[in-house]
């Protein structure tokens, strides 16, 4: 039988004080944070555009300044994403033994039989014979 959850004390239970700390202080800075009042892009110009004319310099060309925190704020989410593309790799790389194991290996290595030719018509017929 289980019993509940217990409380240990001592060094692990910094870290977790820790976390909430750091949760209050981001949920207070949230909550006092002023936003202005929302405001769109006027109609008949596109934001991809204005922020393709950000990232290549090309003010002349923007009808609306200051889409420079888009940009950065786009940038900033690709870095992410690519990071976490990076790691998703990393921690779905199998090793065995210290060597790296194939995601998708079709064969078994211990076993030391040759593995049958794959059939193309869902596996009834083997062989090279002709319909």
């Amino acid at each position: 039988m289980t019993t509940g959850p217990k409380l240990r004390l001592g060094k692990t239970l910094v870290p977790g004080l820790l976390a909430v700390g750091l949760f209050a202080v981001m949920a207070l800075i949230t909550l006092n944070a002023s936003f202005g009042g929302m405001e769109g892009f006027p109609e008949g110009i596109s934001v991809t555009a204005e922020l393709g004319y950000a990232l290549f310099g090309y003010d002349e060309l923007q009808t609306v300044g200051g889409t420079e925190p888009f940009l950065a704020a786009v940038l900033l989410v690709a870095v992410a994403l690519d990071a976490a593309l990076d790691a998703s790799l990393v921690l779905a790389k199998r090793e065995e033994d210290g060597e790296p194991v194939a995601a998708l290996s079709s064969t078994d290595e211990s076993s030391s039989e040759t593995p049958e030719p794959a059939v193309a018509d869902g596996g009834t017929e083997t062989g090279g014979e002709d319909r």
